[in-house]
Formats: C-alpha cells, structure tokens, sequence
C-alpha cells in the first residue's frame, strides 16, 4: 500500500530507509546462557555455509532450541517488529499482527567475514549481538556490519560533497539489536579480534490479523 503524505514547502525527503537499533538492558545473563548454549552446539554440528566466509552458521531453527534464553531473544524480536513496522507506516501504534521469525547463531573467530547480501522473502531482517568480541587497536572497521545505499545509481556521478551512495556502518555491542528491511544490501567487515565473536541473525515475516 502506498503511503500518501502532504507535499511541504521546500525540501521533501522520500523514500527513507529505516534502521532500527535498540541496546537491550539488562541482557548480560542472558547473553552468557546464550554463548554457553550457542558454542556448545557450534561444537558438535557442522552448521551451514550462507554469506558467511569461515566461522559457523547454524541452520534457522534457533527459535526452536528448547531454552528460555533464545525464546527471550524472539520477544525482543517481535517487540522491535511492532515497533519498526509502526515507524514505517506512520502509525502510533503497530497494527494488529502475528509476528513470524526464523533465526540462527554465528560465530566468528579472527579472519571471518560475511559477503554482502540480502535476505530474500521475508520482511525485516536484523542481528542480536550476544558477544562482539575484541576491537583490536587501529583497525576500526573489524567486525563492523556495514549497509550499502538501495537507490541504484545513487553513486553514477559525483555531487559537491558526495551526498548519495554513502555506506553506513554499525559497531556491535554486546546487547545490541539491529532490524532493517530484509532487501537492504549489508555485509560484515573482517573481524580480527582475538576472542570469539558470537550473533544471532533473523528474519521476520508478518501477518495481518483478521478483524474481529
């Protein structure tokens, strides 16, 4: 459905991507059963080769891994999906939805990295960052998932000031939830730290829920 606004005197800005980001508080317990738990399983299953270069993908059955932890991790999901989705359509509250979600853990250790790409069929997409592992000195962009701009052609000719085609890039914290539209290029930087790095990636798909 299109979403008709007034036009305003001056500058218009159209079609906005949006990004959510939310440090959940008070995660750290939960965030050590989840390292527990997600590198045990690394230890003994060969996980699944996706965008990921080197490092272990588990399969997208992690939401029914039988503990509470990860079952946490899906309401914050859904809770940032009512969110996300009221921003997007202007709304002041989420409409009436059943929220869908398929997720799974990486790990990440030094050299590890994930090419750039999307996530087909599904509505939003995002990280939960149970450990972010080590920044080394002078090296910035280790481990940063990094968004690329989705206006094609953005960057065919330079501006003043380079406005257009910029990337956008986030730093992970141990806590930190990121969802964004699932056709939103990303990619994550080589991480080059020496503790292991640990994230649970997502998709999201909605329902509508009939009225009553």
């Amino acid at each position: 459905m299109a979403l008709h606004v007034q036009w305003q005197q001056g500058i218009n800005l159209a079609f906005p991507t949006p990004i959510l980001g939310r440090k959940i508080a008070d995660a750290e317990e939960t965030n050590r059963r989840l390292r527990e738990i997600i590198l045990e399983r690394a230890d003994g299953d060969a996980g699944v080769q996706q965008s990921n270069v080197g490092g272990w993908h588990s399969a997208a059955d992690l939401f029914a891994w039988p503990f509470p932890e990860t079952q946490q991790v899906l309401q914050w999901i859904s809770d940032a999906a009512g969110t996300l989705t009221a921003a997007s359509t202007g709304s002041p509250q989420p409409p009436p939805m059943t929220v869908r979600a398929a997720g799974w853990a990486n790990v990440s250790r030094s050299g590890d990295y994930n090419l750039p790409h999307t996530h087909p069929d599904s509505m939003w997409s995002g990280v939960y960052y149970v450990d972010p592992g080590t920044s080394p000195e002078g090296d910035p962009t280790s481990g940063l998932i990094e968004f690329l701009d989705p206006r094609t052609g953005a960057d065919s000719i330079s501006v003043p000031g380079d406005p257009f085609g910029d990337k956008f890039s986030i730093r992970p914290e141990a806590g930190l939830l990121l969802m964004f539209p699932s056709w939103l290029c990303h990619y994550v930087h080589v991480y080059k730290g020496e503790d292991v790095r640990i994230s649970i990636s997502f998709n999201v798909l909605l329902e509508a829920n009939p009225a009553p």
